[in-house]
C-alpha cells in the first residue's frame, strides 16, 4: 500500500479568562510592533475579533481565545512564535490564562484509496468484542491515544474522513495531535513562554509517530 503524509494545519491556541479587546486592538498590536500594518489589513466584520494575516501565518483573537496558525509551507515557526506570540504574552504580564496547546493535523492518503484496509491494519483487534461487532467489509476503524510528554498532555485522535479535493471527494486517514497544558489562576505567564519554546520538540515527536505509518 503506497501512502502519502500531508501536513494540513498546525497552530497554537491560548485560552484566557478574558482579553480586553477594547484595549487590545489593531492599533495596540501595531504600536508594540507585534504585527505590521500590512499584516493587520485583514479586517473582521465583528468588533469583538482582531485578525492579522500573512503568507506564513494567521492570527485570530477573541475575548477568550488566541489562535495562531502557521502555513504548512512556512519554515519560520520558531521565529514567528517568538516575534508574534511570545511578544504578545510579554506585553500582558497580568493577564490570567486557562490553558494553552499546540495542534498538528496530518492526513494520510492512500494512492489506491484503500483507507478501510489501512484502518483495519492499524486498529482492528481480533480478540476485541467491539471490533468484531464492526467486522464487515465496509468497516472503518480509528483510535484515541493519550500520554504525558515534554511537560504536556499529548492526545492523538485518528479517524477516517472524507476530504473535498478540487471537484472530487476522497477518503483519508486524519491524525489530530494536541499538546495541552492546563493553567491555574496563580500560574505565571512565563509558563506559556516556556511552552512556546517546545514547538520544535513537539513537532519532532509528531513526525516520529506519523512516519511510523508508512
Amino acid at each position: 500500500m503506497s501512502l502519502t503524509i500531508q501536513l494540513i494545519e498546525s497552530n497554537v491556541v491560548i485560552v484566557a479568562h478574558q482579553f480586553d479587546l477594547s484595549t487590545i486592538n489593531s492599533l495596540w498590536l501595531l504600536k508594540r510592533k507585534i504585527f505590521t500594518i500590512e499584516e493587520l489589513q485583514e479586517k473582521s466584520p465583528l468588533p469583538i475579533i482582531v485578525e492579522a494575516r500573512s503568507a506564513d501565518f494567521g492570527f485570530l483573537l477573541d475575548p477568550n481565545r488566541l489562535q495562531f496558525w502557521l502555513s504548512p509551507e512556512s519554515d519560520k515557526a520558531k521565529e514567528l512564535l517568538s516575534s508574534k506570540i511570545a511578544k504578545f504574552i510579554q506585553e500582558l504580564p497580568q493577564q490570567r490564562y486557562i490553558a494553552t496547546g499546540f495542534n498538528f493535523t496530518y492526513h494520510v492518503i492512500s494512492e489506491d484509496n484503500d483507507i478501510g484496509q489501512l484502518t483495519r491494519t492499524l486498529f482492528y483487534q481480533p480478540n476485541s468484542t467491539l471490533c468484531n461487532d464492526f467486522n464487515t467489509s465496509d468497516a472503518r476503524f480509528g483510535g484515541y491515544f493519550s500520554k504525558h510528554v515534554i511537560g504536556t498532555r499529548l492526545r492523538l485522535e485518528v479517524k477516517p474522513i472524507l476530504w473535498q479535493n478540487n471537484e472530487n471527494t476522497e477518503e483519508r486517514l486524519q491524525f489530530a495531535f494536541n499538546f495541552n497544558i492546563n493553567l491555574s489562576p496563580n500560574d505565571d505567564y512565563t509558563i506559556i513562554l516556556d511552552f512556546l519554546q517546545k514547538w520544535d520538540e513537539a513537532k519532532q515527536i509528531v513526525c516520529e509517530i506519523i512516519n511510523k505509518i508508512c
